[in-house]
C-alpha cells in the first residue's frame, strides 16, 4: 500500500482532479445493452470472499455511508453516491483527484490509519465501508455506530502461482459496492465504459505495433537508485496485460510492488521505463535520474523513460484504472519502441 511513499508526493493535482463521473464517462459513450443493465445476483457479504468482515444485517438501499478509505469515495462517486463521511478527505485529491467537486464538503472522520469514532457516530451513518488490514482491530467498534463491511484489500497470492491482479480484485470490489447500495446497474454502466476505454488505449498501441513491449511502472521513493516496481499482479500489471503490454517485473509479490534498483535496470535492454517521480515536476528528466547508474541504462540510453504524472493512484478503483490505462498508453506512444524487436 501507499504508506511507504515519500510525503514529497503529495504534490500535484491534474486535470483529472476537476473531472466528474459523467465528464469522464462522456469521453467514451459506448452502447450500453439492456443485458448488461440487467442488476447481477448479489453474493451475500458473508459469503463473498474479498469481504473480510461484515455486519449480519445489512441495510438493503443506505443514504448515509461513511468510507474509510479513497477506493471506496472513488466507488462511490462513480455510482453517484456522496458519502457522508470519509477519511483523509484532503489528501483524496493529490492521490486520486475523480469528481473532487462532488467529495469537496464531505465531513473529514480521521484518517485512514486512525479514523474518529467520534467523527464517525457524528455522520449518522446507515453503512461503514473499511478494510480489513487496517479496520480490523475496531470492527468492532464501527458496528456499534452502523452496520459495516470491511473488504480485503488485494488478492494475496495463490498456491498454485496463478494470480488475480489488483485490478480484477478492485473490480469485484466496485461490483459488490454496488450491490451494497443497490446500484448494480449503474455499477455495470461504469464498468462498461471502462472496458470501452481500455479497448481504444489496447488498439492505438496495437495500431502504432507496440502490442507486447515490456514496461516498468516506477514509482520514486526518495532514495537513491531505489524505487517501487509494480508488479504482476499489481493495477498497474492489470492494466499492462488490458492494453497488450508485458510489466516489469512480471512477478506477484503479496503487496502488488516490489523494490527494484537502477542496476536492476541495466539487465533489462528491451524495457520502457515509465517514471512515477516524487520531487518538484520543474526538475527536468536528467536531474531526476542523476545518478552515474542511471547513464548506462538501456532505456535511458535509447530515449525509452517517460514521465508521468504524479498522482496517479496505483490502489483505485475502475476509475483510477482507466485513468492509469489512457496514461499508460500516451507515455509508451510517446516514446520510441525498442530497436531490435523487428518493428
Amino acid at each position: 500500500m501507499a504508506a511507504a511513499v515519500t510525503s514529497a508526493l503529495l504534490s500535484g493535482v491534474s486535470a483529472f482532479a476537476q473531472t466528474g463521473a459523467v465528464q469522464v464517462a462522456a469521453s467514451i459513450d459506448p452502447v450500453v445493452t439492456q443485458e448488461q443493465m440487467q442488476p447481477r445476483a448479489c453474493t451475500p457479504a458473508a459469503d463473498n470472499p474479498i469481504v473480510s468482515q461484515a455486519s449480519p444485517s445489512l441495510p438493503a438501499q443506505p443514504r448515509r455511508i461513511v468510507v474509510l478509505e479513497f477506493m471506496f469515495a472513488e466507488d462511490l462517486a462513480a455510482l453517484g453516491i456522496t458519502p457522508v463521511g470519509m477519511a483523509d478527505p484532503g489528501s483524496y485529491p493529490v492521490w486520486i483527484g475523480y469528481d473532487n467537486a462532488r467529495l469537496a464538503s464531505v465531513p473529514d472522520i480521521g484518517t485512514r490509519q486512525e479514523p474518529s469514532l467520534e467523527a464517525i457516530a457524528a455522520a449518522k451513518p446507515d453503512l461503514i465501508i473499511g478494510v480489513g488490514l487496517r479496520h480490523a482491530p475496531i470492527f468492532a467498534a464501527l458496528e456499534r455506530i452502523a452496520p459495516t463491511v470491511l473488504f480485503q484489500y488485494g488478492p494475496g497470492l495463490s498456491d498454485d502461482g496463478a494470480h488475480t491482479t489488483q485490478l480484477d480484485w478492485g473490480r469485484k470490489i466496485f461490483r459488490t459496492v454496488g450491490c451494497l447500495t443497490g446500484r448494480e446497474a449503474q455499477a455495470r454502466a461504469v464498468e462498461a465504459r471502462v472496458d470501452a476505454g481500455l479497448a481504444r488505449d489496447a488498439q492505438r498501441l496495437a495500431h502504432a505495433g507496440r502490442r507486447g513491449e515490456q514496461v516498468a511502472w516506477l514509482q520514486e521513493l526518495g532514495l537513491p537508485d531505489r524505487y517501487w516496481a509494480f508488479t504482476g499482479n499489481s493495477t498497474a500489471g492489470g492494466v499492462a496485460k488490458a492494453l497488450g503490454l508485458g510489466i516489469w517485473p512480471p512477478e506477484a509479490t503479496r503487496e502488488g510492488t516490489g523494490y527494484v534498483s537502477s542496476e536492476d535496470l541495466l539487465k533489462q535492454p528491451k524495457l520502457t521505463v515509465l517514471f512515477v517521480s516524487a520531487t518538484d515536476k520543474d526538475v527536468p528528466l536528467a536531474g531526476k535520474l542523476d545518478s552515474p547508474i542511471w547513464r548506462f541504462v538501456p532505456a535511458r540510453r535509447a530515449g525509452r523513460v517517460g514521465l508521468v504524472e504524479r498522482n496517479i493512484w496505483g490502489f483505485g478503483g475502475p476509475m483510477s484504472a482507466w485513468r492509469l490505462a489512457d496514461t499508460m498508453t500516451d507515455a509508451v506512444l510517446a516514446l520510441p519502441a525498442p530497436a531490435d524487436t523487428g518493428r
